[in-house]
């Protein structure tokens, strides 16, 4: 039978989800899962969100929230998987999450501490490719000022805050193995 960990940070974890469930769905998705009539219209029921997506495009010019498989360059390529793993996987996991953590309030598993060990691992390691990349960025069009916001205001956050969320799942998980191994050498010892 399963154990279940429910600690104050589930709720943080819970927060968390809820918050980048409309992300993913109205911001980082909106001109791939939904068809345009959806959000392109100003009457139209996403125009909203559509609009402060070309807002954020239009002042800031980040060329990742812009990006279009129509648009690609060829070197950043890797961002139509990025879309596509945030469609096929973290979408998936989030929805979960917010049904398991807000829902149920059982607490997590050990197999759900691992799910999301792998949720917080990818975003993390997916933000920082694009912080990586943007230090490539041509600096007459993005000086080190506007690099600056993106790296501390735009990205770092969805970066650390995963990073802190994979460090808490997988010290939990450890704790499990941990509690295991102590019954295994309990049970050695007899």
């Amino acid at each position: 039978m399963a154990t279940y960990n429910n600690t104050w940070k589930n709720k943080a974890w819970l927060g968390w989800l809820l918050m980048h469930l409309p992300i993913i769905l109205f911001i980082d998705l909106l001109d791939i899962i939904w068809p345009a009539w959806v959000y392109e219209s100003a009457d139209a029921p996403l125009y909203p969100v559509y609009a402060l997506k070309e807002w954020y495009i239009k002042t800031y010019n980040d060329p990742i929230a812009q990006w279009t498989a129509e648009t690609s360059s060829g070197h950043d390529s890797w961002m139509g998987l990025f879309l596509y793993l945030e469609f096929v996987l973290l979408l998936p996991i989030v929805l979960y999450g917010i049904y398991r953590l807000g829902v149920q309030r059982r607490g997590t598993s050990g197999a759900d501490e691992l799910l999301f060990l792998v949720y917080a691992f990818e975003l993390a390691l997916t933000t920082l490719v694009c912080i990586f990349d943007s230090f490539y960025w041509d600096s007459a069009v993005y000086p080190a000022e506007l690099k600056r916001a993106f790296w501390f205001q735009f990205y770092g956050p969805w970066f650390i805050i995963p990073t802190l969320g994979a460090i808490d799942m997988a010290t939990r998980i450890l704790g499990r193995i941990r509690a295991a191994d102590a019954v295994l050498q309990g049970k050695k010892s007899q």
